[in-house]
């Protein structure tokens, strides 16, 4: 066998990437990495490993000492680190996006710390759809309209896309709604879900996601058929007050998921 025979016959890193050469594969990953954190605004060491595919740990900490994303400190210390882009990082993301979207964190101190484990939760729920092929992609709250919700309407934390072409709200609960907030709760995700002569369904089914079971039971109770349903209103004082009282849909039950997540 001579040298040139050799050379041809000897495994090449591409040979298991699909052709693809490890360069371009690092590349691939940083890229979905940034589009990640630049949609979401910040993202956990854990979180972004798994959205790059890597089985090792430290990736995001390769990136922070690459220049791609910086690391800053929790206050609560679950985790430690958030991730954010650093400026490298947001104009590379912004070279990338088709829709360009605001970005506060490129100041990481502007972060709602007592939202993060809200938002990670609504991030590990994406990327367990993701590694479970149920959905095809998602779009963050940045990326609706900035108007935010309308009277009578509600928004979800995040919205996943179904091969389907069906459009599904999630919803991340940490804490459990009462009174006024859970009926105006129960009713905007009716509404979203119904279609009328006037407009379609804004979703096609709603996900309600928790780590409590004591809180997906207390949903799953305010959901069911026929259950008292009070619409509210302001009065001419300010103040809120029972309109009128109406039964929950037969339906609603069985077009919303109840998912209890474990913390990141």
């Amino acid at each position: 066998m001579n040298e040139n025979t050799t050379k041809r016959t000897t495994p090449r890193a591409s040979d298991y990437l699909g052709g693809e050469s490890p360069r371009a594969r690092g590349e691939r990953k940083r890229r979905r990495v940034l589009n990640w954190v630049y949609r979401w605004g910040y993202s956990s060491a854990e979180i972004i490993r798994q959205v790059a595919g890597q089985q090792a740990k430290g990736y995001a900490n390769g990136l922070v000492k690459k220049g791609w994303l910086a690391q800053t400190k929790t206050e609560s210390g679950t985790p430690r680190f958030l991730y954010t882009l650093s400026q490298s990082g947001l104009q590379e993301s912004e070279r990338m996006s088709d829709d360009l979207l605001r970005y506060p964190e490129i100041d990481p101190y502007k972060i709602n710390q007592q939202q993060v484990r809200h938002y990670l939760l609504a991030q590990s729920a994406t990327t367990n759809a993701q590694a479970a092929n149920a959905i095809v992609d998602f779009l963050t709250e940045r990326q609706f309209d900035q108007a935010g919700d309308k009277p009578g309407e509600k928004r979800p934390d995040v919205l996943w896309l179904l091969p389907s072409d069906e459009k599904i709200g999630v919803e991340i609960e940490l804490s459990a709604k009462w009174d006024r907030r859970l009926n105006e709760f129960v009713f905007g995700v009716a509404r979203a879900l119904q279609r009328t002569t006037d407009k379609p369904a804004e979703y096609q089914r709603f996900a309600i996601v928790s780590d409590s079971p004591a809180i997906v039971r207390r949903y799953q109770a305010a959901m069911q058929p026929g259950s008292d349903l009070p619409i509210w209103i302001k009065n001419k004082r300010g103040h809120w007050q029972i309109e009128k009282v109406i039964p929950v849909p037969a339906w609603l039950i069985e077009r919303v998921d109840f998912h209890l997540i474990g913390d990141d």
